[in-house]
């Protein structure tokens, strides 16, 4: 499976050590971002954890009963259960990690029920945007504030997977339209053609095109030469390519292209956007 954050790499950052200047009462121990997981889990665990499960499926078992898992769905171990589970293949998971003393502070606001371990997610696209901006802010981990917003970035993925599950389910037609724009979160650096996608799915390209026009509101080639840019954005700060090299990293064959999209975006060229942020 590789479906994954825009072709990023597993990540991991410890966040224990680091000071808190407008703290929430619950700090992120530690995070990490798994594109193609295979293995299974079974232990007590030491610690809350949340794993969101961008895509695939497998299972979760806990008090002896066998729980479903597909994605894009939430599922919470809590610390001093003992817990078994993992994917059928592999499955995209970002996680997200609390110490054992913070789980009664979570279960108090709402976070988790002891009777609700998994739960699924209904607006796919946002749960992945959600995933990046948290993987993303990372990027400037050090910055004063950087880990106080991260915390509460994690705590609002959290809230915002609950809200989902509790809204009514789309009908099939729009959750093919969300299938179209994971895949296309998951793999905008690639050559994509929306409606294939769409046919792939059981939708017709007239149908396809209706529907995202109501979920998304943004035409299919200006959703996808966004989140181009999006990462061009943070290859140009975080990595010395050069503005030719980037825009053929993120999918743009042709870098004049390339260059008059990012302008009309952002509002300056690649290189004043470098030097300005770097």
């Amino acid at each position: 499976m590789d479906n994954t954050t825009g072709g990023r790499k597993p990540v991991y950052r410890d966040l224990r050590r680091m000071a808190r200047h407008y703290p929430t009462g619950l700090p992120v121990r530690a995070l990490g971002y798994v594109p193609a997981k295979t293995d299974r889990v079974r232990r007590r665990y030491e610690r809350l954890s949340f794993s969101f499960i961008l895509t695939g499926r497998g299972e979760h078992i806990v008090g002896g009963r066998k729980r479903p898992v597909e994605g894009p769905c939430v599922l919470v171990n809590r610390p001093g259960v003992e817990q078994e589970f993992g994917p059928e293949g592999a499955w995209e998971e970002f996680y997200v990690n609390f110490a054992a003393e913070h789980a009664a502070a979570a279960e108090a606001r709402g976070l988790f029920a002891p009777d609700r371990p998994v739960w699924p997610v209904h607006g796919a696209g946002a749960l992945r945007r959600g995933v990046l901006d948290v993987i993303e802010a990372l990027g400037d981990i050090d910055s004063y504030g950087r880990v106080d917003l991260i915390d509460r970035m994690c705590e609002s993925l959290v809230v915002g997977s609950l809200i989902s599950a509790a809204s009514p389910p789309l009908d099939g037609r729009d959750r093919a339209v969300q299938a179209v724009r994971a895949h296309i979160e998951g793999h905008y650096m690639e050559p994509l053609d929306p409606d294939e996608l769409a046919l792939e799915r059981g939708l017709s390209p007239s149908d396809f095109r209706r529907r995202w026009a109501a979920m998304v509101r943004v035409p299919p080639g200006q959703f996808i030469a966004r989140l181009r840019i999006r990462e061009a954005c943070r290859l140009l700060v975080q990595t010395s390519h050069d503005v030719g090299e980037v825009a053929r990293m993120v999918g743009f064959s042709d870098p004049l292209y390339f260059a008059r999209r990012f302008k009309r975006t952002v509002g300056e060229t690649a290189s004043d956007y470098r030097r300005r942020n770097r």
